[in-house]
């Protein structure tokens, strides 16, 4: 295996795994542009044993073999091409040797990585088990990118998307595609983590039908968090003036199960419109009410 077209030396450093050092130094035996160094200490970024590849924030928790190999050279040449300044979001993941899709999803996230200078760790979840059940990893691959959980293979462009929101903080698409695959369990994690009650309140007014459905009934499932409740509740009082009936009666709806007195009289001057979003506000206004009565 040569790698006589790198355009410099590159600096492989293991941490705390005599078992990837022995095996990089065999298997880079004859290759006069990598060197190796050892570090009895797990890396400083996940504290697991792995490699470090130069002055890149790419590393690799994994003897590197079978479909981990290729990723791996690879990553070894995108680094050699330069590094830039980056950005504090951390990329980790989960891959296993015979994964079919994980080469392809590591070769795009490392491409990215390089390109946004972007702390990525990829882990094989048959080394550290434990690591993996950590994170909720069920299948391979599945990726943290920031806070957001993608599993199964992403694109190149789809990878960029995420790791531009991931730098921007922007989770509205994310939080989107989640809730219309019905995946309850990772938007309630990142709602509650983040603050993003608003965000969740504004999404019960999108375009799509299952998302706004996911987006209600997340929120009905957070009725215990007072701050997310706060920010939905201030999305919905906004939507109440939607160009769209179905959405302004949904929003009634919401309002009743999450609101209180304070937004009784807008739900009374709702109910002068008629028809379902007239008949939503009334059976918002009785539900405040019953539970001031209660």
């Amino acid at each position: 295996m040569r790698l006589d077209e790198l355009k410099r030396s590159i600096k492989l450093k293991v941490f705390a795994s005599e078992e990837i050092y022995d095996y990089l130094k065999n298997l880079f035996n004859d290759e006069d542009r990598i060197i190796l160094e050892f570090d009895s200490s797990p890396d400083p970024g996940l504290s697991l044993p792995g490699v470090k590849i130069d002055d890149s924030e790419i590393y690799f928790h994994a003897v590197p073999k079978q479909n981990e190999l290729q990723s791996f050279i690879h990553a070894i040449k995108i680094v050699a091409e330069g590094v830039k300044e980056g950005s504090e979001v951390r990329i980790i993941t989960f891959v296993t040797p015979t994964c079919p899709n994980c080469r392809a999803t590591v070769d795009s996230i490392n491409t990215l990585a390089q390109k946004f200078a972007i702390e990525h760790h990829t882990v094989d979840a048959t080394m550290f088990p434990d690591f993996a059940e950590k994170y909720g990893v069920m299948s391979a691959p599945t990726t943290f990118i920031g806070k957001m959980k993608v599993v199964g293979a992403i694109s190149l462009s789809k990878a960029e998307k995420y790791i531009r929101d991931a730098i921007n903080g922007d989770y509205r698409d994310y939080l989107a595609e989640k809730l219309a695959s019905g995946e309850m369990g990772d938007v309630k994690t990142l709602v509650v983590g983040e603050g993003l009650g608003e965000l969740l309140g504004e999404l019960m007014g999108h375009e799509e039908f299952m998302v706004r459905l996911g987006a209600m009934a997340t929120a009905e499932a957070l009725k215990g968090e007072r701050g997310v409740v706060e920010g939905v509740k201030k999305a919905v009082r906004k939507l109440l003036k939607h160009e769209d009936a179905r959405i302004r009666e949904d929003a009634a709806m919401m309002l009743g199960m999450l609101g209180g007195e304070e937004d009784l009289e807008v739900l009374e001057n709702l109910i002068s419109e008629g028809g379902r979003v007239a008949d939503s506000a009334r059976e918002a206004v009785e539900e405040i009410r019953g539970k001031n009565n209660g």
